[in-house]
Parts: C-alpha cells; sequence; structure tokens
C-alpha cells in the first residue's frame, strides 16, 4: 500500500487521457442538451460544470499534443542546487558560515538514510516506526520547497527560521527580480530624482556626471570631427581633465537627443517618457512635478533610470510618441494626468485669493491693469467698513 506522493503518482500513472476526453465531452453534451430549470443556483452549478469539463478536456488534450505523462507532476528524484547558488564561507579556521538551503539540504539526506536503513537492515521494523520516518522525510522536502507550509517551519539552534527555495525566488529581494530581471545595460544610469520647478514640462535636469558617461561616444565623436582631438585616447583625456570644450559639446548633444526615464515598477506606458535634458549640478536627476503623476513618482527618495536611444528610429519614436507634453492624457479613463496638486494649489490660492476672476487674471499684463484697478473687482478687499454703534 503506498502513501503520501507514491499513492498520487499511482493514480495518475493509471489515467487514460483519451477516456477522460470522451466521458467529459458526452458528459458536456448532455448539460448543454438540458434546458435551465429557472432555478438561479442550480443553473450556476451546472455552468461551473460545464466550465469544469472544458478545462479539462482542454489539459487532458495538451498532455497528448505535448507527449508529457501526467505521472510526472509528482518529483521522484530531488533537484540540488549548484554549490555556487548555496555557499560556503569560511570565517576563521574552525568557524563556517553557510546557506540555509544547505542545512535543510542535510537534514533531508540524514532523514533519508535513516529510512533507507530501516528499510533494509532491520526486518522486524514497525511498520508504524517507517510511515513516522515517511513523514518526517516528506516534511523536510516540504521544508526545502517552502518552509512552513506544512506547520511548523524549520528552524536553527538560534530559533531562526530557514530560508526555502520559495523564500530566495520570490520577492523584491529574490534570484528573479533582483538578478534576472535588475541587469545593466549599456547607455543608462540610475539615481535619485528631485524636483525641478524651473523646468519645461518636456525637460529634465541631468547630472553632469551622468551626462558625460552616457553621451561619451558622442563627444568623443564630435572632438574628432571638429578636430578638437587627434584620437580616441586625446578625446578620453580632454574628457577626464573636464575641459570647457567638453561641456559646450556636450550641450550641442543634449540639445538634440532625448533621453528616457524609467520608474520601477511600469504598469502603464507613462511609467517610461521621453526628455529632453538639462546640465545640472550635484548627483540627482530633476524632474518637473507635474510629471511625476504619471510614473507614480514623488521626491520623498525615489530613484529614476534614465536610457539613451540610440538608433534614428528610437529618437523618432521617443520624439512623436513618448514625450512628456504629449502624454498629458491617461491613457485608460482620459483624464488629465498634469494636474496641480499639494502646495501648487496652495500657491495658486495664495496668488489670487486678492481677485474673484480667479487665476484668469495676470497683474503683470498691461491689459489687465484696469481691471486690477477697478474698485469693484476687489470689493471685499478695498471698500471701507462702516462704523456699527451699539
Amino acid at each position: 500500500m503506498s502513501t503520501g506522493g507514491g499513492s498520487i503518482r499511482q493514480q495518475l500513472a493509471n489515467l487514460d487521457l483519451q477516456m477522460i476526453i470522451d466521458s467529459s465531452l458526452v458528459e458536456w453534451k448532455e448539460l448543454e442538451e438540458e434546458e435551465p430549470t429557472g432555478n438561479e443556483w442550480e443553473d450556476r452549478k451546472v455552468g461551473r460544470r460545464k466550465d469544469f469539463l472544458l478545462r479539462r478536456m482542454e489539459l487532458a488534450k495538451h498532455f497528448i499534443r505535448t507527449n508529457i505523462e501526467p505521472k510526472w507532476m509528482v518529483l521522484r528524484l530531488l533537484p540540488v542546487l549548484p554549490p555556487e547558488l548555496r555557499p560556503i564561507y569560511h570565517i576563521d579556521e574552525d568557524k563556517l558560515v553557510t546557506s540555509d538551503i544547505n542545512e535543510i539540504y542535510r537534514r533531508i539526506i540524514y532523514r533519508n538514510n535513516t529510512l533507507t536503513d530501516l528499510l533494509t537492515t532491520s526486518i522486524a521494523t514497525p511498520e508504524e516506526l517507517i510511515i513516522s520516518q515517511e513523514k518526517l522525510l516528506q516534511e523536510a522536502v516540504d521544508a526545502l520547497l517552502d518552509n512552513g507550509i506544512c506547520g511548523q517551519p524549520m528552524r536553527d539552534d538560534h530559533n531562526r527560521i530557514y530560508k526555502s527555495l520559495s523564500d530566495v525566488i520570490e520577492g523584491k529581494e529574490g534570484r528573479v527580480r533582483e538578478t534576472l530581471l535588475g541587469k545593466r545595460v549599456d547607455y543608462s544610469g540610475r539615481s535619485v530624482i528631485v524636483v525641478g520647478p524651473s523646468l519645461s514640462l518636456h525637460r529634465c535636469g541631468l547630472p553632469r556626471e551622468i551626462a558625460i558617461e552616457l553621451f561619451q561616444a558622442f563627444v568623443i565623436r564630435d572632438l574628432i570631427r571638429k578636430h578638437l582631438a587627434s584620437n580616441i585616447g586625446v578625446a578620453k583625456s580632454q574628457i577626464r581633465k573636464k575641459k570647457t570644450v567638453v561641456w559646450e559639446i556636450l550641450q550641442e548633444i543634449l540639445d538634440d537627443h532625448p533621453v528616457l526615464l524609467n520608474r520601477a515598477p511600469t504598469l502603464h506606458r507613462l511609467g517610461i517618457q521621453a526628455f529632453l535634458p538639462v546640465l545640472v549640478e550635484g548627483r540627482a536627476i530633476c524632474l518637473h512635478p507635474l510629471v511625476c503623476k504619471g510614473f507614480n513618482a514623488d521626491f520623498d527618495g525615489d530613484q529614476m533610470a534614465v536610457h539613451v536611444p540610440l538608433s534614428l528610429e528610437a529618437q523618432a519614436e521617443a520624439r512623436l510618441l513618448m514625450f512628456s507634453h504629449m502624454n498629458l492624457l491617461s491613457p485608460t479613463i482620459g483624464d488629465p494626468i498634469s494636474a496641480p496638486t499639494q502646495d501648487m494649489l496652495s500657491g495658486l490660492y495664495v496668488l489670487t485669493s486678492g481677485n474673484r476672476r480667479g487665476i484668469c487674471v495676470n497683474r503683470y499684463n498691461p491689459c489687465n491693469r484696469r481691471n486690477y484697478q477697478n474698485e469693484d473687482n476687489n470689493y471685499k478687499y478695498t471698500k471701507k467698513k462702516r462704523t456699527l454703534f451699539l
């Protein structure tokens, strides 16, 4: 009599996929021919059963089409990670620091060897003892895959929970998001964003240190073309010395070359937009406050990545589709993205609090001077109050 995963594997091995498809199809046709009963609950049950039969047929057809045996879904051999992914470090001559996965593997090997000894060497071993040891082995394997999924998690001598394979993979600091999805590419940089209220909507402030690194190849090309450097080595030397001509050429390049700013996570197309860069001091990227909503960004320490489109096609796409001043409406519901908020609203209120016409009147416009000098315009602020005698 088999138990656990062995029992499930045996049942999967006995499945006849073609028979499952035929029987499911017959039952689905019978349910399809039935008339609605008028009872909402019963009709929902029939609909859910029909959906289940369709999914079961599709799954069985997929197994047949791809030559996959259902019993292969149950592992008989436990995969072992390469040593590079579960390292062991020597601190002192007699001290080792090892990965949690190594400790779980060690416990699996120990319990598996104990079970093997019980099955091979001991003839009169009680069946309850064997079942108990099999359960311990299964718990160790479960702890390797997802520690704590079957009850109390495995802990070390200091009562710390071991990290399983699922803990290593999932999350922001997991293997997938930290290593596989976060690779560095050429012509890109990353820095903290700060507010740049004096910038135009389609411009961003790019630190000199980042800009000269991103556009170094373009600067070297122009230095050689303008006969300001004889070769690449001389051009790089001028860049290292930060000569004035280098910054002049860099500014000329930036005036006509857009960059792409991206903030993770990029959940919609406004998560990456194009800007014309402006050289700024410091090490932070300056961003206009009105474009923050599209990135879902704020200025409390958020970081953004900057990328340089190299090909002419990429630059044309950035100019025609991705410039921030061309994406003022939400692509989903059409609401304005660039709307004043927080201190911008407070500033508009303070600037226009003395004028009943609101922000439409500009006090610095000579055409509106007559309106501002009109006594009726500021009636409630200029008219003298009558003295009340009680």
